[in-house]
């Protein structure tokens, strides 16, 4: 039912594909799985050519159809394309229309629901086709085929049948019908937000420094298209500062739908707020919340239980219940997981599937990076090009990371075991398809040993680790992905067949279906790192891995199917980094904006004369207590102090609880849950003395608002230099074959980040004053320093005394 919405438009041609109109509107029946789009896809295109090139002389493949038709007072034009239209050769026999469908069952197998959809598209074909011809004088009847193509046995199966007009007028105006009361509707709440945007006024008195700067350089952004990179500091107010010039934009019929990206639940709560308080000032505006598959799925919550073929009874006869459900959704201000979940429970259908079914139709989409960036899960809503679409990409610097995450793939022999283990007694043959897979990662690695790539091959912790090519080398691993490509094909089989694989092999087939479409993609930026890890023990683990060192050109390519693409952030330094990490055109503007605070509420103290580098941490920890001492008694208040390893915390906690018993220590820990984080940023309630050691760049060091007297003061233990490995190194090397330092592309850089992010947690308003202790000799240095923002004043203290005095006398100053 999804599909993409047209600008609004009230008297003007509704353009509209078949397609779409079947999508909507000729559903029925159960909620199928698709395939994974990537081999299936590339088998469907291979299995289309083939078809068409065996065409009869005369016939022609790709025909363009495109109809005009007045229904229900409003002009309609109907596009589609046909894979082979074959001409009307005489009087007895009418022109044909062939659709071309590829599968792995034969047709007799294949599910009523899927069948009918097909038929369906075919159908509204041959109207547009005989409308046409009745307009040059043609024929009342065409014959219609649906050639089923069995990929397994490489064999066609076609279905043919002749349909008068009146039967695919009467098919069609009613398909049309259901799709344009539908499309009223959503107009009607169209015109109410335009209207209310349009009288919408910035929520505040007046705008804090920079605010104003932000908001009308992000409108120009949504208004003339492009890319805008913001760097606004903490406390900017970048929410509101983003998102009410681009409902201004939609007001004034620029933009169709907005999109807010963000890694953080803060940051959705944030959106929430904002939008919340502008629909009490009058805004009529539909806000639509993505929550995860895992988190949404009323079977993963214990709601419902699948049955025996492992298939969610919410899935059987979705399309059937989804209109009432949709009617009940249209126009609603909050679309949260929550008012998802209500409805789709009173429907009994799947709550995640009916939150895309209704995202065409919302006018803000609030979800993660991966819904717009990652190729296995972005949404084919957001691909639609013909929407003026803007992206709203909140902490744009954690994207750096995450879309490498996301073009890269991991296969593991020991897993892969694991799953064909799973299949026994469940499915024979998809059992036997992933032990080949084992078969071919073992093969793979032999070879790497035998054919002699001793240039690519070294050691490392507990094993070897080889790194080849991805493209245009003899040492791709072409087996394994053959081996792939019958694991995937063995799967489709089974969903085909309404079955599905075990349950518990889910997060294992992600993984192979990943590195099946990331294969696809791989481009001069990719790299196979294939690891052996403790390779004398019987149950060594092998893993191969396509690595992605820099995804900026898949970003550009997503930037590109939108009008506009916002990116903000406190931290997004320097601007020659940023753009070339995140693929911003070289040519959008760059704003850096100021603090709205004044310096005086943060006090930045250097502490260079202790050295954190891991060699000289054990002779630092005598002093670093001292100093985390003497900033905790300087002021009563809660504390953090950021360490770039357990290991180190762990070291220093120990050696504080000994010199200061007295003092309540919180600590994080490896693989802490919601509850446990949560007990623990409930010591950093106002009025609390809490002193806690936390991980840079983790949970607690970004995306948290500590206001007020929450947080008074941070210590930053180190520079955040991620850890030195494989992956590293690589992209360390790759920056350096293009003229570029590559150790700060790799290390420095990216550590900075996490600097800087965990030091803008202590100043969050106009009413907080707080200090940063920076500790590590480096930071002294001249490439540091230049990083550090416009707005802080940094003190070097030499010592622990000079330290308490400097510490004294801000405080002093309040």
């Amino acid at each position: 039912m999804a599909l993409a919405l047209d600008s609004f438009e009230s008297a003007e041609t509704l353009n509209l594909s078949v397609g779409e109109l079947v999508a909507f509107s000729c559903r029925s029946g159960d909620l199928i799985r698709e395939p994974t789009s990537g081999p299936s896809a590339q088998e469907g295109i291979r299995a289309h050519q083939k078809l068409q090139n065996q065409r009869p002389k005369g016939a022609e493949a790709e025909y363009k159809l495109k109809t005009q038709i007045d229904w229900m007072e409003q002009q309609v034009t109907l596009s589609g394309r046909v894979d082979i239209f074959h001409p009307k050769s005489d009087l007895h026999k009418p022109a044909q229309l062939d659709e071309i469908k590829t599968t792995y069952l034969p047709p007799s197998k294949l599910p009523e629901a899927t069948k009918e959809l097909h038929w369906a598209q075919l159908k509204i074909y041959g109207y547009c086709h005989l409308v046409n011809e009745d307009a040059t004088g043609g024929t009342d009847t065409v014959a219609l085929q649906v050639v089923w193509y069995n990929l397994k046995e490489r064999k066609a199966y076609p279905e043919c049948i002749e349909y008068r007009f009146s039967e695919l007028e009467a098919f069609t105006l009613e398909a049309l019908t259901k799709y344009l009361c539908w499309r009223r509707a959503w107009q009607e709440h169209r015109q109410r937000l335009i209207d209310t945007a349009k009288q919408l006024a910035f929520p505040f008195p007046q705008y804090r420094p920079g605010q104003r700067q932000l908001a009308v350089e992000a409108y120009r952004c949504f208004r003339d298209g492009g890319e805008l990179v913001a760097e606004a500091p903490t406390g900017t107010g970048k929410t509101i500062s983003t998102l009410f010039p681009a409902i201004k934009a939609i007001g004034e019929e620029k933009l169709d739908q907005l999109v807010y990206l963000t890694a953080k639940n803060s940051g959705r709560q944030m959106v929430r707020e904002t939008i919340e308080a502008l629909q009490e000032s009058g805004l009529q505006l539909s806000l639509l919340e993505i929550q995860a598959r895992e988190k949404t799925c009323a079977c993963n919550l214990g709601l419902c239980t699948r049955d025996d073929d492992g298939i969610c009874p919410r899935t059987r006869g979705f399309y059937d219940r989804l209109p009432v459900a949709m009617d009940a959704l249209l126009g609603r201000p909050q679309l949260t997981p929550k008012e998802i979940a209500d409805v789709a429970d009173q429907q009994q259908i799947c709550p995640f599937e009916l939150s895309l079914q209704i995202l065409p139709w919302v006018d803000l989409v609030v979800c993660d990076f991966n819904y717009v960036f990652d190729p296995l899960v972005r949404l084919t809503s957001f691909q639609n090009q013909r929407n003026r679409r803007a992206l709203l990409i909140d902490e744009a610097h954690n994207l750096i990371d995450r879309a490498q995450e996301m073009y890269s793939a991991k296969l593991s022999r020991r897993d892969s075991r694991r799953a064909a283990n799973a299949c026994k007694g469940h499915s024979p043959t998809l059992r036997r398809s992933i032990q080949s897979l084992v078969r071919a990662i073992e093969n793979w690695i032999k070879r790497l040993r035998e054919v002699g790539v001793a240039q690519s091959r070294s050691t490392f912790e507990g094993g070897e680790v080889w790194v080849t090519a991805a493209t245009g080398e003899a040492e791709h691993p072409e087996s394994v992905s053959r081996s792939v490509q019958k694991v995937l094909s063995t799967v489709s089989q089974l969903i085909e067949s309404s079955q599905s694989p075990p349950e518990e092999i889910a997060e294992w087939l992600r993984s192979v279906y990943r590195y099946a479409v990331i294969e696809q993609e791989l481009c001069g930026q990719h790299k196979v790192v294939t690891r052996v890890i403790d390779r004398d023990a019987p149950w060594q683990e092998q893993e191969i891995k396509l690595l992605c060192l820099n995804a900026a050109q898949f970003l550009q390519r997503s930037y590109q199917q939108n009008q506009a693409a916002l990116l903000f952030s406190a931290t997004l330094r320097p601007a020659s980094y940023i753009f070339s990490q995140l693929g911003v055109e070289h040519e959008s503007p760059y704003l850096r904006l100021p603090s709205p605070f004044q310096p005086q509420q943060q006090g930045v103290f250097l502490c260079p004369y202790i050295d954190t580098r891991y060699q000289a941490r054990d002779r630092s920890i005598e002093n670093l207590v001292d100093i985390i001492s003497r900033t905790f008694y300087s002021r009563a208040g809660n504390y953090l102090v950021f360490f770039p390893s357990y290991r180190y915390l762990e070291q220093v906690a120990e050696s504080f609880k000994a010199r200061f018993p007295e003092v309540s220590l919180l600590q994080q820990l490896p693989g802490q849950g919601e509850t446990e984080r949560a007990e623990f940023l409930s010591g950093f309630n106002e009025g609390n003395k809490s002193l806690g050691f936390a991980i840079m760049g983790g949970i607690f060091g970004e995306g948290i608002d500590y206001v007020g007297e929450r947080l008074v003061g941070t210590i930053i233990v180190g520079t955040g230099l991620p850890q030195v490995n494989v992956e590293r190194e690589l992209q360390r090397d790759a920056a350096e074959t293009t003229g570029i330092h590559g150790f700060d592309i790799a290390y420095r850089y990216p550590g900075m980040t996490r600097v800087l992010q965990t030091a803008g947690r202590v100043i969050r308003s106009e009413s907080d004053k707080g200090v940063i202790i920076l500790v590590d000799s480096r930071f002294s240095e001249p490439f540091y320093w230049q990083l550090f923002p416009e707005h802080w004043q940094p003190v070097i203290c030499r010592n622990t005394d000079q330290l308490t005095g400097k510490l004294e006398q801000f405080w002093s100053l309040s």
